[in-house]
């Protein structure tokens, strides 16, 4: 999976990928930096369980959330 894959939410359950695609427009993994933990939780369908997920896709690309 490459940081520019059409599915590259997919390791994170269907209602995190759309709490990210719709109500933040996320379109690749980079834009993620924008934001942080707290922003993220406070998405409906974003729980606690997705950021051990996401982060650990992130830094294999060498992204990290916003501090």
């Amino acid at each position: 999976m490459t940081k520019k894959d059409p599915n590259f939410l997919s390791f994170l359950g269907a209602p995190a990928q759309r709490a990210l695609l719709h109500e933040l427009g996320i379109t690749k993994l980079e834009d993620l930096s924008r934001y942080t933990k707290k922003d993220l939780l406070r998405l409906h369908g974003f729980g606690p369980s997705s950021l051990p997920k996401l982060e650990t896709e992130l830094l294999k690309f060498g992204i990290q959330l916003k501090e």
